[in-house]
């Protein structure tokens, strides 16, 4: 192995196989921002991770073209209040390239749960933190940083349903078998909201996009949790499974004084803090991070722009000619997404003699 050594104010620097290493923590968000508020919510998960870590931090933010000029700029402001770095990488064209219809790779046809599959191509670095949107990093992130990978592909927290199975907790029966098929033990699936990827692993060793196209050509019925569900299964034996403070999800009992050293994830379609309120303090955590971005100005904006939120959503409406409508429609999302529908492609992959 050739190394190219390389002297910056008083530091070495040296490059192996083109990427340069260096002291800075690599973090993605990655997201597609067709209504333009997601900008708004990763940028709290970045004042969150400025506000906590004294290392300098480039934020990688893995976009299409949705991400707009206006938002664009609060970004770039919020990273300059804080002299870090960020960095924008626009995969518009490099998603078109591959050829992939997004349609059947995932159950809603999001396009942006496919960027994160892109980082090995597209951010030049050995190892990355990926974090979901929906985070506030409530602790210095270099703890998760440091955390020794080894020869692992990627570092995950354990989901909800794993740390209960751990408890004692059973399983539900059409997880259960969903899990036993994709080859993912009970007390192993992970969380996909936030990972330590190690990148020169997944260019080495996966050709990660295929293996992505493969599985949902064999497993898209049988499963609800579209990307998640298909990251467990490339990772099932190349994983290492870290503390659940990393990606804390259940906020159940916290108080206010144990809202220190973890990351907390607002997890759940309906459980956004910007919705409504389901996790005292923690969901506290989101508006007091929003304050310190370029998207308040001011405390009056920030009271602003929780009662609009907070008001606007249809789980928390004044009651209006438009409620039955809303029910009917919930109801019918409910009913086409249920987990049930998965139950008979379970069944007969079991009677078939599984899916390996």
């Amino acid at each position: 192995m050739i190394l190219t050594y390389i002297f910056v104010v008083g530091k070495i620097y040296f490059c192996e196989g083109g990427f340069i290493m260096d002291d800075i923590i690599h973090i993605a968000l990655a997201f597609c921002d067709p209504k333009g508020t997601y900008s708004r919510h990763s940028a709290v998960t970045m004042a969150s991770i400025f506000a906590n870590t004294e290392r300098k931090v480039c934020i990688h933010v893995i976009h299409d073209d949705t991400l707009t000029g206006y938002n664009r700029e609060k970004l770039e402001t919020l990273a300059l209040s804080f002299e870090q770095q960020i960095d924008f990488v626009n995969v518009e064209k490099k998603l078109d390239a591959k050829s992939i219809d997004v349609s059947k790779l995932t159950i809603d046809g999001a396009r942006g749960t496919l960027f994160r599959l892109l980082l090995p191509d597209v951010v030049a670095v050995n190892k990355i933190i990926y974090l979901d949107c929906d985070i506030v990093v409530n602790m210095d992130i270099s703890e998760l940083w440091d955390i020794p990978i080894g020869e692992y592909a990627v570092a995950a927290v354990r989901d909800v349903w794993s740390l209960n199975f751990i408890k004692g907790v059973p399983i539900p029966w059409r997880l259960g078998k969903a899990w036993e098929i994709l080859g993912v033990e009970r007390d192993e699936y992970f969380n996909a909201g936030v990972l330590l990827l190690n990148l020169k692993k997944l260019r080495d060793k996966y050709n990660f996009l295929k293996f992505v196209e493969n599985f949902y050509a064999k497993y898209k019925k049988c499963i609800t949790l579209a990307d998640q569900d298909c990251l467990n299964y490339i990772f099932a034996n190349d994983k290492l499974l870290i503390d659940e403070k990393f990606n804390r999800i259940d906020a159940n009992g916290v108080k206010e004084d144990a809202l220190r050293g973890s990351i907390w994830h607002m997890a759940g379609g309906a459980a956004k803090p910007w919705v409504t309120c389901t996790r005292p303090f923690v969901d506290d955590l989101y508006w007091r991070y929003l304050r310190l971005t370029p998207y308040c100005e001011n405390d009056n904006t920030l009271i602003r722009l929780m009662l609009n939120d907070l008001s606007s959503p249809s789980y928390t409406h004044i009651h209006s000619s438009d409620c039955v409508k809303r029910l009917k429609k919930q109801v019918a999302d409910n009913i086409f997404r249920a987990h049930v529908w998965t139950i008979p492609h379970i069944l007969m992959r079991k009677i078939c003699g599984g899916l390996k």
